[in-house]
């Protein structure tokens, strides 16, 4: 099972991802905390194998800044969440030892699947912040970012059979 610490400011946003994290049979939350809180002191008492901390406050960042984590949880991998994906944060924030890190605007099953990588012991990086690092889809410095495939064309037809579709006049 793996043990997951939740360190977020916003407690709507912290509880939809612990029930996103929980909805799967290998994973886990065992601590949930704010920024503003003792988390480190929390996940020493509760020993997770992840500590996913939004880094987007101030004191979310200077949580992953100290160290004071991995210098007590050495085993504990930081996954950081952040809105701003310039190439200079997320390089910042892989500066500061972190494992992954993963933009808030992601889909929610890359969350989940950052964690596992984690556990593996594997860097995590989403596509959306490792645009211009030169870190590609399975987190490896070197080569170039491949492209998100976000904005990929969708190939399903979800009209009912049968209905056309519909029709487009130009606008005189």
């Amino acid at each position: 099972m793996i043990r997951v610490l939740l360190v977020e400011n916003t407690r709507l946003v912290r509880g939809a991802f612990a029930a996103l994290l929980s909805r799967e049979d290998d994973i886990e939350v065992v601590a949930e905390a704010d920024v503003n809180g003792d988390v480190v002191a929390r996940a020493v008492a509760c020993r997770p194998d992840v500590a996913v901390i939004d880094v987007d406050s101030r004191e979310g960042e200077e949580v992953a800044a100290r160290g004071e984590l991995r210098a007590r949880l050495p085993e504990c991998r930081m996954l950081l969440m952040m809105a701003s994906t310039t190439p200079e944060r997320p390089r910042r924030m892989l500066d500061l030892h972190a494992a992954g890190v993963i933009s808030t605007n992601a889909p929610p099953n890359r969350l989940v699947h950052g964690v596992r990588k984690l556990v593996r012991g594997q860097r995590f990086v989403d596509d959306r912040c490792g645009v211009g690092l030169g870190v590609n889809r399975a987190g490896h410095r070197g080569e170039p970012a491949r492209p998100s495939r976000a904005l990929a064309p969708c190939s399903v037809d979800l009209r009912p059979p049968g209905q056309r579709p519909p029709r487009i006049r130009p606008v005189r």
